[in-house]
C-alpha cells in the first residue's frame, strides 16, 4: 500500500488539533504559568532556590525548571487536547468514512498517535522558545539552545508520549471514551507524584530502577539535580532566597548514562497503551460505540450506585422536588433552579459527592477543612465543565433554544448556574472562614465566579468540556501546594491569596460576566 494515505492521515490529526481553540488556550496557559514561576530576582524570591540561595536564570537552569513546570501541565492538559477523536467522528458523521479506509487498526492508530503526539510536541516547542524569551528579559549569562534541545528531547517527550498513546486508547476503548476515561486519568496524574521522593532534604537520594515509571520524569530530574548540585533540598517553581548568600550556577552534566537510560526506558513503557488499543478498537461498529449514548453506561459506575442506592434514592428524590419547585418559580429564577437539578441529575455520583462534602465542610477540624473542600470544587469543577458545550454534544440545543428565554438567555444563565451551585455547596466552608480566613473566603467566591466564567466562555467557544476542566484540575493542584504566589491561589485554598489577587480573580470574572453578555446580544441578532 502506498504511503500517501497514512501521510495523509498523520498530518490531517495534526491539523485537526492544532486548529482548535483550546490549543491556543492551553498555550497562552503555559505561557502565563511560566511567566509567573520565572520570578523576578527584584521581588526576593526566584525560581529555584537551594538552602535560601537562588540559583542563577542561566540556560541550564532556565531548561530545567521550564521542563518541570511544562511536564506537570502538559501531563494533564496534554491528554484532553489529544483525545476526543472518536466522540468528533461520531458527531460529524467522519467515523463511517474512516472505518471504511483501506487501512488497518494498527495503522489508523498509529497515524493517530503520530499526530497526536507531533502537536503536544508542537506546543513543547512554543514552550521551549518562550523560555528564551524569558532569558533575554529575565536571564543571566549566553543562551544555549543544547540545554533546551535535551529538555525537550529527554525531560517532556516521554512524557507526551504517554499522553498520546492514552488518549488513543481511550478512543479506541469505548468504555473510556467518556467523562470516566477523563476521570481515570486525572487519578492517574495524580498517582504519579507518588514516584516524587518525600522529601529531598533527609539523606542521600539515589536514582533507582523503579523511577522509569515515572514517565513525565519529575522524580529522576529532581534526585539527577540533587546530585549533581550535591544537596540534599531543591525548590523549584518559586521561592524566597537570601539576597546575601552568593548566587548559585547550575553546572553542565546533567545528563548522566543512568538518567539517558530511564528517559529512554519511559519512552518504551509509553508506547505499551498501543496494544490494548489496536487490539480493543472499536472500529467505529455501531453495535460497540454509540455517541453519548447513555444506556451504555459504565458497569463500574453501576456498582456504584447499586452500593450507594439507599443514598442515592433520598437524594434522586429531594431533586426531584428541586424540580417540581422550578416548575412553580416564574421566570429566570425557576429556568436557574432548572438548570441546577438538571446538573446534579444528569451527574448522580459527582452531585453525592459534592453535597456530602458541602456538609461535611460544616463539621470537621479546621485543619482539615480545605481538603474536604477541595474534593467538593473537584467535583464541582467536573460537572460544570461541559455546562454550555453540554447541548451541543447532545444535539439538543434547538430544543435548548425553544425554551422560554430562548438561545439569548442560555449562554448567561448556565454561568450563573455554574456560580451558584459553587457558592451553594462552598456556602459552610465560607461562612467558617469570614472569621479566621477572611481572605481566603473572599478568593475563594472570586474564584468561583471566575471559573465560572471560564467555563462558560471556554465550553463554548471550544466546542467542548475538556479544555476547561484540564486547567480547572491543574490550578487546583497549584492551589494545594503553597507555592507562596498569591496569583495561582484561585480558590483560596493555600492560605496565599492577597487583597490584589482577589480583586484580579473578581474583575477578571465580571469581564467574562460582560463577555458572555456580549455573546448573547450577537445570539439576539
Amino acid at each position: 500500500m502506498s504511503t500517501s494515505l497514512p501521510k495523509a492521515l498523520v498530518v490531517n490529526e495534526w491539523r485537526l488539533r492544532s486548529r482548535r481553540v483550546s490549543t491556543l488556550v492551553i498555550l497562552l496557559a503555559v505561557v502565563a504559568v511560566s511567566w509567573l514561576m520565572v520570578l523576578d530576582p527584584k521581588s526576593g524570591a526566584a525560581m529555584m532556590v537551594v538552602h535560601k540561595q537562588r540559583v542563577a536564570y542561566e540556560s541550564q537552569a532556565l531548561a530545567f525548571a521550564t521542563t518541570l513546570i511544562a511536564s506537570l501541565l502538559f501531563g494533564l492538559a496534554g491528554f484532553y487536547l489529544a483525545r476526543g477523536r472518536s466522540q468528533e467522528d461520531l458527531r460529524t458523521g467522519t467515523a463511517s468514512v474512516l472505518a471504511a479506509t483501506p487501512v488497518t487498526n494498527a495503522q489508523l492508530l498509529g497515524a493517530r498517535w503520530l499526530g497526536a503526539f507531533g502537536f503536544l510536541l508542537s506546543l513543547g516547542t512554543v514552550v521551549m522558545l518562550t523560555a528564551w524569551v524569558l532569558q533575554w528579559v529575565r536571564g543571566e549569562g549566553p543562551l544555549q539552545p543544547l540545554p533546551y534541545l535535551q529538555m525537550l528531547l529527554l525531560g517532556l517527550a516521554p512524557g507526551l508520549m504517554l499522553c498520546a498513546s492514552l488518549a488513543v486508547l481511550s478512543d479506541a476503548w469505548a468504555p473510556l471514551m467518556g467523562k470516566r476515561g477523563d476521570l481515570l486519568y486525572w487519578v492517574l496524574w495524580m498517582v504519579q507524584f507518588a514516584f516524587i521522593p518525600a522529601s529531598l532534604g533527609q539523606g542521600a537520594i539515589q536514582l533507582s530502577g523503579w523511577q522509569v515509571f515515572d514517565i513525565n520524569g519529575v522524580s529522576p530530574l529532581l534526585v539527577s539535580l540533587s546530585r549533581l548540585m550535591d544537596v540534599t533540598h531543591v525548590q523549584v517553581g518559586g521561592g524566597p532566597f537570601d539576597a546575601t548568600l552568593p548566587v548559585l550556577h547550575m553546572p553542565a552534566g546533567l545528563w548522566s548514562r543512568e538518567l539517558v537510560a530511564l528517559r529512554l526506558g519511559s519512552m518504551l513503557l509509553a508506547l505499551l497503551p498501543l496494544v490494548p488499543a489496536v487490539l480493543a478498537f472499536h472500529r467505529y461498529a455501531p453495535d460497540r460505540v454509540k455517541l453519548r449514548n447513555p444506556a451504555g453506561r459504565w458497569r463500574v459506575a453501576q456498582a456504584l450506585q447499586w452500593l450507594l442506592s439507599p443514598l442515592m434514592r433520598p437524594f434522586t428524590r429531594a431533586l426531584g422536588l428541586v424540580l417540581q419547585l422550578a416548575a412553580r418559580l416564574p421566570g429566570v429564577p425557576g429556568r436557574w433552579l432548572a438548570d441546577v437539578g438538571l446538573v446534579l441529575l444528569s451527574q448522580p455520583l459527582l452531585a453525592l459527592a459534592m453535597c456530602g462534602c458541602a456538609v461535611a465542610s460544616a463539621f470537621v477540624p479546621a485543619d482539615a477543612l480545605t481538603g474536604v473542600l477541595a474534593m467538593a470544587l473537584v467535583a464541582w469543577g467536573m460537572a460544570v465543565a461541559d455546562v454550555s458545550s453540554r447541548d451541543l454534544q447532545s444535539g439538543t440545543s434547538a430544543l435548548a433554544s425553544a425554551v422560554p428565554g430562548g438561545a439569548r438567555e442560555r449562554d448567561w444563565r448556565l454561568l450563573l448556574t455554574a456560580f451558584g451551585l459553587g457558592l451553594l455547596l462552598s456556602a459552610p466552608a465560607l461562612f467558617r472562614w469570614l472569621v479566621d480566613a477572611p481572605w481566603s473566603a473572599a478568593a475563594c467566591v472570586a474564584g468561583l465566579l471566575f471559573l465560572s466564567t471560564a467555563a462558560a466562555l471556554l465550553g463554548r467557544l471550544t466546542q467542548g468540556s475538556r479544555t476547561f476542566l484540564a486547567l480547572f484540575l491543574f490550578g487546583l493542584y497549584l492551589s494545594l501546594q503553597n507555592t507562596g504566589v498569591a496569583a495561582l491561589d484561585v480558590l483560596g485554598l493555600a492560605g496565599d491569596a492577597s487583597p490584589a489577587s482577589v480583586a484580579g480573580f473578581a474583575v477578571a470574572g465580571l469581564v467574562g460576566v460582560v463577555a458572555t453578555l456580549g455573546l448573547s446580544r450577537l445570539r439576539r441578532t
